[in-house]
């Protein structure tokens, strides 16, 4: 049984891995997108004297969204910062409940983020605010998008949370490294080596 619900939480972890780098890379399309925003801009005040109006409204908004659509993918690489001073000095399974702790923990504060973010979302869909700028953006608008990133997020962190928990009581303390684990220098040299290659 422990293994079909492991299998299954690796299946689900490849599935929210691809997903959360397609999103990462629509998050990163939409900067891309304000760059060209920004730079209409600065040329329209600088050739015009005349403001486009939109573009420090809408790169707030971009910049809220991108980021909380990139941080599962982040997850997913280890890209969050660490710090593994001792982390890395200790045996396998101490680290690996460390691992489980700092999941645990990041878990904990994705329900707070998640949650906030979800009632200032709802709020400004229940009484119609519009934004205090020249484009009257409905808020909720942005808001909600900005809260799928974090709900994603919060449903990445669950089922790694999980996957690491099954493999911690399975005493498999390599398992929880590849999944969670802060890379070594030499996992980090390891990868660098395996993009640069054709």
């Amino acid at each position: 049984m422990l293994t079909r619900l492991t299998d299954w939480l690796d299946r689900l972890i490849a599935v929210m891995d691809t997903g959360s780098l397609w999103l990462a890379r629509f998050g990163g399309l939409l900067i891309l997108l304000t760059v060209g925003m920004v730079t209409l801009e600065v040329i329209s005040r600088g050739i015009w004297g005349r403001s486009l109006g939109a573009s420090t409204e809408l790169s707030g908004y971009v910049l809220a969204i991108s980021a909380s659509w990139s941080f599962a993918h982040a997850l997913f690489r280890k890209a969050h910062i660490r710090i593994d001073l001792v982390y890395l000095r200790l045996p396998l399974t101490a680290r690996a409940i460390l691992d489980l702790v700092a999941l645990a923990s990041l878990g904990l504060f994705c329900v707070f983020v998640a949650g906030a973010v979800l009632g200032v979302a709802s709020h400004s869909y229940a009484q119609g605010s519009l934004a205090n700028t020249p484009l009257q953006t409905p808020l909720w608008i942005p808001q909600w998008l900005w809260a799928g990133g974090m709900l994603w997020f919060s449903a990445a962190v669950t089922v790694l949370l999980l996957r690491v928990l099954l493999a911690l009581l399975a005493r498999q303390p390599e398992q929880v490294q590849r999944l969670a684990g802060s890379p070594t220098l030499d996992d980090q040299i390891e990868s660098e080596t395996a993009e640069d290659m054709p």
